[in-house]
């Protein structure tokens, strides 16, 4: 996993597994990498091959991490087996999905 700090958005590149294993090292290091400064975080699940319900709580409390700062998460290109976990789960509903087409757009 790779984390960058840019302007007040914390970028999180690279996770392979978010999972039972992986998901309190991942808020560990998400809440060391955490400044005042940072208000959004955005995480890129391309590369991310196994999501299970302990990384959905990770994600989830992000938002509880950023919603005090008045802030959000972006959840970046997830991957078809990622994506299908948070439709089954619904989690579209709190957490903000960009697809790469969207982000071409944005950034344009």
């Amino acid at each position: 996993m790779r984390i960058q700090p840019a302007g007040d958005t914390l970028r999180i590149f690279e996770i392979q597994e978010l999972d039972a294993g992986t998901a309190t090292s991942f808020q560990d290091l998400i809440n060391e990498a955490l400044t005042d400064r940072v208000r959004h975080i955005e995480v890129d699940l391309s590369t991310t091959v196994c999501l299970d319900s302990c990384g959905l709580g990770a994600l989830v409390a992000l938002r509880k991490l950023v919603a005090g700062r008045r802030g959000s998460v972006r959840l970046l290109n997830a991957a078809p087996p990622v994506q299908q976990m948070l439709e089954l789960t619904r989690l579209y509903r709190l957490l903000e999905e960009v697809q790469r087409e969207e982000i071409a757009v944005t950034t344009d």
